[in-house]
């Protein structure tokens, strides 16, 4: 099943932002106006969370045939090394969520939360980076598996109108530190609305239709801040 995601993700035809550590691509297809602000749509960052990549994956027909007032940039697999290996971490075991260059980032950690030798050290989130410049209005990282809406940043707005969409909570705090993660850098560092959608446990077929929810409200809502 995990390659088998990561090949759809590739016969998408999506431009290739990166590569992994491994040499497989990282691919991000635009949809929406061709410029303007632009809402970055990322799954995969873990790659041990396989229905965050499927979620990503059902959202193509959907923005394909109607196409977002704003611009929204599409990344499904960031992790693409670890989705084929069924690993939480990058082929380099290194949690790509603590390995982002906020104020937070520290080299101590937990088993299983490496965070690299420096902030930005894996390809997979220089990848990334790169696409975060002055037009990115704001983020959504697809997670699992504790079925809330977390946000960072200027956020709690649009994420109590993504958890009336699918009926999972929004919450502040994820419940644990974050150092060096996606929400740490670009939502408490830059001030921008981060959302973390936290999918539930399991097969991404058992709660589809909330995940196309969320993602659908958090992509149309006309106000995220």
């Amino acid at each position: 099943m995990s390659e088998q995601l990561i090949a759809a993700v590739d016969s998408l035809g999506f431009p290739v932002v990166g590569r992994s550590s491994l040499g497989r691509p990282i691919c991000a297809g635009a949809f929406g106006p061709p410029a303007g602000p632009l809402l970055l749509v990322v799954g995969g960052v873990h790659g041990n969370e396989e229905s965050s990549v499927a979620a990503a994956l059902a959202l193509v027909p959907w923005l394909a045939a109607q196409p977002p007032r704003r611009r929204v940039l599409l990344l499904p697999a960031l992790n693409p090394d670890g989705v084929v290996a069924g690993t939480k971490n990058s082929a380099r075991d290194v949690d790509l969520n603590r390995n982002f260059p906020s104020q937070s980032f520290r080299t101590e950690h937990q088993p299983g939360y490496s965070p690299g030798p420096a902030p930005l050290s894996e390809p997979e989130t220089r990848a990334l980076a790169a696409l975060v410049d002055d037009n990115v209005l704001g983020v959504v990282a697809i997670h699992a598996p504790f079925a809330c809406v977390n946000y960072d940043g200027p956020a709690a707005a649009w994420a109590e109108a993504i958890a009336a969409s699918c009926g999972w909570p929004a919450r502040a705090d994820i419940g644990y530190p974050t150092p060096g993660s996606l929400g740490s850098w670009l939502g408490r560092d830059r001030g921008l609305p981060v959302i973390t959608l936290e999918l539930p446990p399991g097969d991404h077929a058992g709660f589809a239709p909330e995940a196309q929810a969320a993602l659908q409200t958090a992509i149309n809502r006309e106000r995220i801040r």
